[in-house]
Parts: structure tokens; sequence; C-alpha cells
């Protein structure tokens, strides 16, 4: 597979098949393996930078995610290879949801790999682009919760260009839009868990809104958001009857 797609890499049609192949491939551990010591994730990568169509780009970014899911030495690999620079120019020219949340899953798949890539992402215009994500797509759960997920990876490192009061907002709107979306719930509710502690964030956080917000997520998701919940209330010094 490796080899046919090297050499037929103006093929559109070959290349866009190879692709999913390759995401189904890294299901399982040993397929996950044999790709990555025959050099997948390079090949995947050039599919990335040089796809013309929004569909193959998107498919190539699917695939590596797979590939890169608990590889810690291939995502240090694609991190050397300038992978972010390369999903960041994606995320600045796609409007297309599912690449948008593929580009997301992907970057908090790198940002796991170690924390100086975490960091590197943290000082990058993702963080801007990621913001504006979660308010222009606020309404399509897929986005958002690919989103949330990602911003979890570096809303604790320093430096991170993160604006913590307009990123809670933002997480409390999305929430509110999304109140049956198990993922949008947890991953809102633990974001906003982990943001540092501010006067701003805290006279937001005992708002009613903001209250009305949560406890609903509490009360909807129990097993998900309610110790999240509790945390951020504990922290801020107010008790709800959730």
């Amino acid at each position: 597979l490796v080899k046919t797609f090297e050499d037929n890499h103006r093929n559109f049609e070959l290349v866009y098949a190879i692709c999913g192949l390759f995401a189904n491939v890294s299901l399982s551990s040993k397929g996950k393996m044999m790709l990555s010591k025959l050099g997948a994730g390079p090949t995947l990568h050039k599919v990335m930078k040089n796809a013309k169509d929004a569909d193959l780009a998107q498919t190539a970014i699917n695939a590596l995610s797979y590939l890169t899911s608990k590889n810690r030495r291939l995502k240090n690999m694609m991190v050397e290879d300038s992978i972010i620079s390369t999903v960041v120019s994606i995320l600045k020219s796609s409007t297309q949801s599912t690449t948008l949340a593929d580009c997301f899953g992907l970057l908090k798949n790198l940002c796991e790999a170690s924390e100086s890539t975490a960091q590197l992402v943290g000082d990058s215009d993702v963080i801007l682009i990621a913001m504006n994500t979660i308010q222009v797509y606020c309404e399509i759960p897929d986005i958002v919760a690919s989103t949330f997920s990602f911003l979890r990876t570096v809303v604790t490192i320093e430096n991170n260009q993160l604006h913590y009061l307009e990123l809670a907002q933002k997480v409390l709107s999305a929430m509110k839009d999304n109140p049956n979306d198990d993922r949008v719930q947890s991953d809102g509710c633990h974001l906003l868990a982990e943001l540092p502690k501010s006067r701003a964030l805290k006279s937001l956080f005992q708002s009613e809104s903001t209250e009305m917000i949560l406890v609903a997520a509490a009360k909807e998701f129990p097993d998900l958001c309610k110790n999240a919940i509790d945390g951020i209330f504990f922290r801020n010094r107010f008790l709800v009857n959730a």
C-alpha cells in the first residue's frame, strides 16, 4: 500500500482510497506499527500539504489522527516534520465542518505527545482560530466537542494566548446551544473547571445564567459533568442545589 501510494501520488482516486485504507489499518495496533515503520506518517503529511481537494485533505488528516493515536514516537516525528504549521494552514483556509473537527482532533493527539508540543501549539494562531470556531460553528456539536477537547490540552500551558473570560463565555454559549450533546457538555464543563481563577471568571460563574447552564448539564449528564461542576462551584465559593 505504501509503495503504491508513493508511486501513484498524482492519481487522486487511488490516493484517496489508500488514505481511507490507512485509516482502517491504523485501527489495529499491529497495523499502526507497520504503517509507522514504513513511513506512512510523512507520506500522509505530504498529501495534507499538497491536496487541492478538501475531501482528500480531510481523509489524510483522519488517517493521520488514527495513526498517531497512542504513538508518541510518531507524534514527535510529525511535529519535527512541521505538521503543526500544515494543520494551521488548513484551519485558516477550510470552511468544511468535518475538516475543522478532524484538524482539532489531530492537534489534540499531537499535544498529548509532550508539554513542549502543547506549548508550541499554545503559542500559535491555533488558539484564536479555535475561539473563533466555537463562535461560528456553535450549533454543530461535532466541531464544538472536538475544539473543546483540543483546548483542554493547552488551557493549562503558560503564555497560551487564551483570553480566559472570552473563552468561558463562548464555552457557556455553546453548551447552551447544545444541551443534549454529552461530548459538548462534558468537555465544556471540564474545560471550564480547568481555567485559572480570576475575579472576572468568579463573577461570570456566580451569575444566574451560568448557574442555569451548569446545573442543567449536571442534571442531564451527572456521571460526566457533576464532579467538574462541583469543582467550579466550590472554587468560586458558592453552592447550588444541582
